[in-house]
């Protein structure tokens, strides 16, 4: 039997509860379900049940705008919350349209009826079908069933517990015991107190440092007001000052990062013993807010460090032993409980899949209209709260939203309203819906929907300017109001997923290779890649390059390697940093990237082209950093240089030729490779889609004129960086392409000459790009290279002991 509703909402936590309220309020006369996978309702809140959960956004802003918060803590437990949220649904009288234990698996639009029908599957495992006017979707974005814990070497021989606090065992005694915690963020700050009450002694252990903020876990003008104003206008009140109070801080981190930095760091200078190493535990690379600031209430956890119950360690494992974790500084920390605070797994949607009008949308290809609907998907919602302040605020604006909708079509007797992006937003630079640098974000981003370039295709994390676009702004824009039998168009369903030659006017979906975030650096910000796992290899690419030109090393080393990629500031999707574009100020961003990877220990570098010369100055500037070079076809080691980066050198001409011209990319492109076939019109349309970016043709520019005249490369930059790399004798190799029409083959007996202890090999009829044009071969030399060396690192550290035992650095 199916049922039929005029809205459906999936998910019963907090969003979901919220939504339902808010339509009982505001259109009594439409009816409802909410169905929820789990065998409860309050979501996150009913899922996690680790010592010590609680919010980290105050629960005057978390609560529900129509629910006052009673309780007299600010900062509340997760029972409290619990209860709240289910103390909410007996009060509005939600038990009737609730569906537990019904999980979503798919939704079909047909616009022949203007309705969805949903399929769910019960606890059972047998299917419910129920057709709606309107899908709301509640359901958060990670995965209920499972959290993220990386591979560690060893964890299968631990005698003891491991754990991770998304499933925490309800009968874990940690009394008396020794825990070690791993993780650094919002859970791993929380447990660490509650667990070093009754526990021998806690060890929060991070990879690096987290931002961190001590508040009062009561609000005391709450306590004031509550006893002179009635509840609802005190409750209002209150919650206006700390919207205020939140996006200030917000705004002064962002735009004045130093000062934010300087006041955390005297907060915790006072709350912790002087012994304590402030700037190694509590100083993050990154800029505040780049990922989400952790709260603690009345500074609970340096009560606990001070107490000596608990302490903070940044080192990376090496491996877990049988009794404990083997750190990489030689260090070993004990334990009998090991925590995986190492974060969550991303699922949109609860993992269900979407059609319309038998369409599969894939949603990672979609754009997001006002942060909450999807383009070319019709009478559907989409609830993602803030990262940067109380996630309730963002789901209240949807529902309250979704309620103002919900009646322009009653009014205007439509059926249907969708989405359409205008082309001007399709072929704008895109982005993640959610912007930040979290772990969890950034090993899924590609998972997620896409945001264009403006409003309201795209929103900023700004209640304020969220709430005029929501509560107050137009529903019309950049919609299609239908009845029923008018489908939407087709072309609204998704973004291209290819740019055909002749019209190749769209950027590339910047995001779309699986791997790809966007991560802030020194107030840069940057397109990276990340895959695989195993020992890390960070690859550089060449001038009006981009990460793109790893693409097959990704797929061939990701097996044994984490392999690292990054747009260079300035090139492609990466912003540029201030002032001219120099060697210095693309190899200067390197140390903070890393550091934000979590990459500390030195790794191997692979550079291609101007790619190889960012790679040696880098290694000069920090050789400590840099464990061996691979340098391909690389600038650095002849005068020698393709006519086209030559005339670049000549001023008056330069502007003329760095104009975006189709032509011009496709010749660009066929002179990188011996294999005329690789000169594919994906490759051309690429190069011509970065063209037009005005920053990545600026930055080329840049370059071109810094390392180059009109005769060619200038060699006093190349001598002095190859004096220097030469002093430092990392081990190197020097990889060709013997047919090379940018870099030709003869720079490489200069490389012999100027670098006499690295390899060398040269690829047979190959071009300027070997790591695409012979990607196998490219793998296995240097997979050798780096075995190799590694075998000759560990012979040197054995040959270096005198008897003692030596730890790792």
């Amino acid at each position: 039997m199916t049922e039929h509703v005029d809205v459906l909402i999936v998910g019963a936590g907090l969003s979901g509860v919220g939504a339902a309220s808010h339509l009982r309020h505001e259109r009594p006369g439409d009816t409802f379900l909410i169905l929820e996978a789990r065998g409860a309702v309050g979501g996150t809140w009913d899922l996690f049940r680790y010592p010590g959960v609680r919010s980290d956004s105050d629960m005057y802003t978390l609560g529900y705008s129509f629910r006052p918060w009673q309780n007299a803590k600010a900062i509340a437990d997760g029972d409290s919350i619990r209860d709240y949220i289910t103390d909410t649904v007996a009060d509005e009288g939600l038990e009737p349209h609730l569906r537990l234990n019904h999980r979503v698996e798919s939704a079909a639009w047909s616009s022949e009826t203007a309705r969805w029908t949903v399929t769910a599957r019960r606890a059972g495992g047998e299917t419910a079908t129920f057709t709606c006017r309107f899908l709301s979707v509640c359901s958060g974005y990670y995965r209920y069933d499972e959290g993220y814990t990386p591979v560690i070497e060893g964890a299968e021989a631990f005698a003891g517990q491991i754990v991770h606090p998304q499933h925490w065992p309800a009968d874990l005694d940690h009394t008396g015991r020794r825990v070690v915690i791993v993780g650094s963020g919002a859970t791993a700050v929380t447990l660490v107190p509650s667990l070093a009450q009754t526990a021998a002694h806690v060890t929060m252990l991070q990879r690096s440092p987290t931002y961190i903020a001590a508040v009062p876990s009561r609000d005391h003008l709450a306590d004031r007001v509550r006893g002179v104003l009635p509840d609802r206008l005190a409750y209002a009140v209150v919650r206006a000052k700390n919207i205020g109070y939140s996006m200030l801080t917000y705004q002064l981190a962002r735009r004045r990062p130093e000062t934010m930095k300087a006041i955390l760091r005297r907060s915790a200078v006072a709350k912790l013993p002087a012994e304590f190493a402030v700037d190694t535990h509590l100083a993050p690379t990154y800029e505040p807010w780049d990922q989400r600031l952790c709260a603690i209430p009345d500074g609970d956890l340096y009560r606990a460090v001070s107490a000596g119950t608990a302490e903070i360690v940044t080192d990376r494992i090496d491996e877990i032993t049988s009794r404990g974790i083997r750190l990489v500084s030689g260090r070993t920390l004990d334990a009998d409980v090991i925590v995986m605070a190492t974060g969550l797994n991303l699922l949109v949607m609860g993992g269900m899949t979407l059609t319309v009008d038998g369409r599969p949308v894939d949603v990672s290809h979609t754009l997001t209209y006002k942060g909450m609907m999807l383009a070319g998907v019709p009478n559907f919602s989409l609830t993602i709260g803030y990262t940067n302040a109380s996630w309730t605020l963002k789901a209240d604006l949807v529902a309250r939203y979704v309620c103002r909708l919900l009646g322009y079509l009653e009014r205007h007797h439509y059926d249907s309203v969708v989405p359409v992006a205008p082309a001007s937003v399709m072929t704008g630079p895109l982005v993640s819906l959610i912007d930040l640098q979290a772990g969890y974000i950034a090993r899924s981003a590609d998972l997620l929907p896409r945001q264009g370039p403006r409003a309201p295709w795209r929103l900023h994390q700004n209640y304020l300017r969220d709430f005029r676009l929501l509560r107050a702004g137009r529903l019309t824009d950049d919609v299609r109001f239908a009845r029923a039998g008018v489908p939407p168009q087709p072309d609204a369903l998704a973004l291209p997923d290819a740019v055909a030659l002749p019209d190749a006017l769209a950027l590339p979906d910047a995001l779309a290779l699986p791997g790809t975030a966007m991560v802030t650096v020194d107030g840069t910000r940057l397109r990276y890649r990340a895959t695989g796992v195993g020992d890390p290899v960070l690859m550089l690419h060449g001038i009006g390059q981009s990460l793109d030109d790893f693409t097959e090393q990704h797929d061939r080393l990701s097996a044994t390697h984490t392999v690292y990629s990054l747009d260079l500031p300035g090139f492609a999707y990466s912003d540029r940093r201030p002032g001219v574009a120099t060697l210095e100020t693309l190899a200067g961003v390197l140390p903070g990237f890393l550091d934000a990877m979590g990459v500390t220990a030195p790794l191997p570098v692979v550079g291609n082209s101007l790619g190889g010369a960012v790679a040696m100055t880098f290694a000069v500037a920090h050789p400590e950093r840099v464990s061996s070079l691979t340098l391909v076809d690389s600038a650095g080691f002849g005068r020698e240089v393709t006519i086209a980066l030559r005339l670049l050198a000549l001023r008056p001409l330069a502007p003329v030729l760095m104009r975006p011209n189709m032509g011009v990319s496709a010749r660009t492109v066929r002179a990188l490779f011996y294999d005329a076939t690789l000169a594919t019109d994906e490759r051309i349309a690429q190069s011509f889609a970065l063209s037009r970016r005005r920053t990545h043709a600026a930055t080329t520019l840049d370059l071109a004129r810094e390392l180059g005249t009109f005769r060619g490369v200038r060699p006093q930059w190349r001598g002095a960086l190859l004096a220097k790399l030469r002093r430092l004798r990392i081990p190197t190799l020097v990889v060709w392409g013997d047919h090379d029409h940018i870099l030709p083959f003869s720079h490489l007996a200069a490389a012999r000459h100027a670098l006499p202890d690295a390899r060398t090999h040269v690829f047979a009829n190959t071009g300027h790009m070997p790591q695409i044009e012979r990607p196998d071969e490219f793998a296995e030399v240097l997979e050798r290279f780096l075995a190799e060396t590694a075998a000759a690192d560990g012979v040197d550290a054995t040959a270096s002991q005198t008897g003692a035992v030596v730890g790792r650095d």
